[in-house]
């Protein structure tokens, strides 16, 4: 989690300080990461199977499996062209999925749920925003995509010092 936290920042950083290229590092980079966290996601919702939630975390990667599968087997120019209806489908996904997962780290006593709620409700928004209206979605999406990098990398950074803390403690 520290890792990905400090790789969302770095990208959100790129994105702010360089906005010509970054349309094309964020296809590329969205491309991967939809390829990359589906993989990680079916895997962690198979060993997990005994949680209430796994099969959620399972739809979940599948989703993002198929996603990224399709937007790399795509040229640069079709991948731009269709990102923007994917990013904004995949983030009314995900903003469901992170307002329930931020009730379930409230009632294991992680004290910084707050924050991932508050990102799934804006992700939600931004969902909303980007699929309505996509020729501005692309234009847009860098700085929405550069701010929701950097709250999504201090929220990883912050809930793997939670988890540190939690299994230190357990111990």
């Amino acid at each position: 989690m520290l890792l990905l936290g400090i790789l969302f920042i770095l990208a959100g950083i790129i994105v702010i300080m360089s906005p010509t290229p970054s349309l094309i590092f964020l296809t590329t980079f969205f491309s991967v990461s939809f390829l990359v966290f589906g993989i990680f996601e079916i895997i962690f919702s198979l060993s997990n199977t005994h949680t209430s939630n796994w099969g959620w975390y399972l739809a979940g990667g599948i989703l993002d499996l198929l996603v990224g599968v399709i937007l790399i087997s795509s040229n640069i120019f079709t991948q731009m062209g269709i990102l923007s209806f994917f990013i904004g489908f995949w983030l009314l996904f995900k903003g469901v999925s992170l307002i329930g997962h931020s009730f379930d780290i409230k009632n294991m006593g992680i004290s910084n749920w707050g924050w991932l709620l508050t990102l799934g409700i804006l992700e939600i928004i931004l969902s909303f925003i980007i699929v309505m209206f996509p020729p501005i979605g692309l234009a847009a999406l860098l700085i929405w995509v550069s701010i929701s990098m950097l709250f999504l990398g201090i929220y990883y950074i912050s809930l793997s010092f939670s988890v540190k803390k939690i299994k230190n403690n357990m111990v």
